[in-house]
């Protein structure tokens, strides 16, 4: 824990851009996927600042946007590092490859419609490049079976206090049985198409000359959280 206590993850949850990788290219660091519910509707959650606290060094003070749906809702929290390490095996000599191990604590706006808070656990993986500073992990980026920032959380309704499985992740999702059928990717059971992913599919499975294909990327390049 000495190495993360002296780095700075933040960029490996919020940023443009990774550091440069094995490759001549620069991977963007995307936008995370989620579901809600034992239906697995979809869910998505934007961080718009994370910063490292300057009174401890393994917490990170979080704000950011949340949307089911077309209700979007503000909320503001921390991420805390309780566990990292080192792999055994790299695939690199140039770098060295871990992970650490978050509880994340968000709390929505109290005063918006349908809000509650979400407490889970995040699981980052990095890489310490040549000035040993930790980057996003994209080593591998493109690979099957590629995933990075894996949480398993739940929701719980200010109102109901009832909860709810709320998880998210880079590329793929953590703790869905029989919703993603891919192999190699991200890929939605057909019966779950209709919670909130229609769009998703069209825009990652469609015909790219096709005009609704088009229309469905641009959906989901929009920053709906601004």
């Amino acid at each position: 824990m000495q190495g993360i206590k002296k780095n700075d993850l933040s960029k490996c949850w919020c940023t443009d851009k990774s550091a440069a990788n094995n490759s001549d290219l620069q991977t963007m660091l995307p936008e995370p996927i989620g579901f809600i519910g034992e239906q697995y509707q979809r869910f998505f959650i934007h961080y718009i600042t994370i910063t490292k606290s300057v009174t401890n060094p393994y917490q990170y003070n979080v704000t950011g946007k949340t949307k089911v749906k077309e209700n979007i809702c503000d909320f503001s929290g921390i991420i805390t590092i309780v566990k990292a390490g080192i792999y055994t095996k790299q695939l690199d000599n140039r770098y060295k490859q871990g992970f650490v191990e978050c509880e994340v604590d968000f709390k929505e706006d109290g005063k918006q419609v349908a809000t509650g808070f979400i407490k889970g656990k995040l699981t980052t993986k990095f890489y310490l490049d040549e000035k040993r500073s930790a980057q996003y992990d994209d080593l591998l980026f493109g690979a099957d079976l590629y995933f990075n920032n894996q949480c398993a959380a739940s929701w719980t309704s200010y109102s109901t206090n009832k909860s709810r499985k709320v998880n998210w992740g880079d590329y793929r999702i953590p703790g869905n049985t029989g919703f993603d059928i891919g192999d190699g990717e991200f890929v939605i059971a057909d019966k779950y198409v209709n919670n909130g992913w229609q769009n998703y599919k069209l825009a990652t499975s469609g015909d790219p000359e096709d005009e609704a294909t088009k229309t469905a990327l641009m959906s989901e390049a929009l920053e709906w959280w601004k």
